[in-house]
C-alpha cells in the first residue's frame, strides 16, 4: 500500500509541474521621447517565464538583433549593443525553436532572453509556456506581440529601454496548487498506519506463538510426568500377546515378540514403548479408544485443546415406511479388565455387531380387523324381492 501511495505522490508532483506556470512582472522604463526630462515607467504581468527557465530576477538594457537577422536563427547574427552592460535580449518568434534562440542569445553575452510572439491574423497572439530544454539557467521569458512591438518601436527611435524582469504568481488548476499538500498528508497517514497495523499483528502474532509454545512445553512437561508413572512390562516367551494369535502394535504394525517392551495406558491398552512414547508427548491420548492420559490420572491441564468430531448424519424415512429396530448392547467401559492391544478390542466389536446382525428380526404384525354392522334396510329389499319371485 505505502508504494502505491509513494507513486501516486511522484505522479502527482510530475503532474504538477507539467500544468503549472509562472508569470513575469515586466517592468520597462524610458525617457519620454517627447520631453527627454520626463521618465515613463510602465509595468505589467505580460510575461511568462518559460518551462525550462529558473524563476529568478533579471534586469538590463533591451537589445535587438540586426533587422535582417531579427529572429535569432543564424549562428552568425550580432546584436545592436553599444555599451557594455547588462543587456536582454528581446527577439521574435518563429523560424527555428527556442532553445537555438535562447543559446544563441546568452553565448552573445544576454542576461535574459525575452521572446514576443509573433501576429497571426485572427488569432489571439498571447504568451504560452515555452519549453526549452538545454538552455542551462538561462532566464526566459515570453511577451505578448502588442507589448513587444511597442518595445521594439521605441528601440527603432533610438530610445533606451530598461527592462526588470521579476517572478510574478504561480498559476495552474486549483487542485495541483493544493494536491501535493493533501498527496502528502494522506502518504504519510497511510504509511503510519499501515507501519502501526503491522506491528500490532505481529505482537499479537508473537504473542499468541509464545502462548502456544508455554502451553505445549507445559503439556509436554505433564506428559512425561505421566508417562514414566505408566506400567512398563517386557513380553516372554508364551505370552499370548507373543503367541500365534498375537496381535500387533497398532501404531508400528509389527507384531508383538518376545524380549519387546511394551507401555500399558490407562485404558489398558499396550503398545510399543518406542512407539507409544512419542506419541503420547504429542497427543497425550490413547492411539485407539482416545483416552486421555493426563484426565485419567487426575491432572487437568490450565488450556485444553478443544476436540471437534463430525457426526454423521442419520438419514430421515418417512413415517409409512419408517421400521424400528432397537437393539440393546451391553455398555462396555473404555478400560478394560484386561490388557489388550488395540486390533484386538476391535475385532471384538466387530464380532458382536455381527452376531447382532445374524440374529433374526421378530417384528410382530398387527392385522386390523373392521367390525360387522347389519343393514337392516338391505334385509327387508332382499326378502321382498325373494316373496316376488
Amino acid at each position: 500500500m505505502g508504494r502505491g501511495v509513494a507513486l501516486l505522490l511522484l505522479l502527482e508532483l510530475h503532474c504538477l509541474t507539467a500544468s503549472s506556470y509562472w508569470t513575469a512582472d515586466v517592468l520597462i522604463s524610458f525617457n519620454d521621447p517627447f520631453n527627454p526630462d520626463i521618465r515613463v515607467s510602465e509595468l505589467c504581468s505580460c510575461g511568462l517565464y518559460g518551462l525550462n527557465s529558473p524563476i529568478r530576477r533579471a534586469s538590463g538594457l533591451v537589445v535587438t538583433p540586426a533587422f535582417e537577422e531579427r529572429l535569432a536563427c543564424d549562428n552568425g547574427t550580432s546584436f545592436n549593443l553599444e555599451e557594455s552592460e547588462p543587456w536582454i535580449a528581446l527577439i521574435e518568434r518563429g523560424n527555428c525553436t527556442f532553445t537555438e534562440k535562447i543559446n544563441l542569445a546568452t553565448r552573445a553575452g544576454a542576461s535574459a532572453v525575452v521572446i514576443y510572439n509573433y501576429y497571426v491574423e485572427g488569432l489571439r497572439n498571447d504568451t504560452i509556456p515555452m519549453k526549452h530544454e538545454g538552455t542551462k539557467n538561462a532566464v526566459a521569458i515570453m511577451i505578448n506581440y502588442p507589448k513587444g512591438i511597442e518595445i521594439v518601436k521605441l528601440l527603432a527611435q533610438g530610445i533606451k529601454v530598461y527592462m526588470i524582469i521579476d517572478a510574478g504568481k504561480m498559476h495552474g488548476s486549483w487542485i495541483g496548487s493544493y494536491s501535493i499538500f493533501f498527496v502528502s498528508i494522506a502518504f504519510f497517514v497511510v504509511t503510519a498506519v499501515t507501519v502501526g497495523y503491522f506491528i500490532y499483528y505481529s505482537a499479537r502474532r508473537l504473542r499468541n506463538a509464545r502462548a502456544v509454545n508455554r502451553r505445549q512445553k507445559k503439556l509436554k512437561a505433564e506428559a512425561m510426568k505421566v508417562i514414566s508413572q505408566l506400567e512398563l512390562r517386557t513380553l516372554k516367551q508364551g505370552d499370548k500377546e507373543t503367541g500365534s494369535d498375537g496381535d500387533s502394535c497398532a501404531v508400528c504394525i509389527e507384531v508383538y515378540k518376545p524380549n519387546d517392551t511394551v507401555r500399558i495406558l490407562t485404558c489398558n491398552h499396550l503398545f510399543h514403548k518406542t512407539c507409544i512414547d512419542p506419541w503420547l508427548l504429542e497427543h497425550r491420548t490413547c492411539p485407539m479408544c482416545k483416552c486421555d492420559i493426563l484426565k485419567s490420572l487426575g491432572i487437568e491441564p490450565d488450556v485444553e485443546e478443544a476436540a471437534t468430531e463430525t457426526i454423521p448424519s442419520v438419514p430421515e424415512y418417512s413415517t409409512d415406511q419408517q421400521e424400528e429396530y432397537t437393539t440393546t448392547f451391553p455398555d462396555h467401559d473404555n478400560r478394560s479388565e484386561t490388557v489388550s492391544s488395540g486390533y484386538a478390542s476391535v475385532r471384538e466389536m466387530d464380532e458382536r455387531l455381527g452376531e447382532v446382525d445374524d440374529s433374526p428380526v421378530d417384528t410382530p404384525v398387527q392385522v386390523d380387523v373392521m367390525p360387522h354392522y347389519d343393514n337392516f334396510a338391505f334385509e327387508e329389499d332382499e326378502k321382498s324381492r325373494q316373496a316376488k319371485t
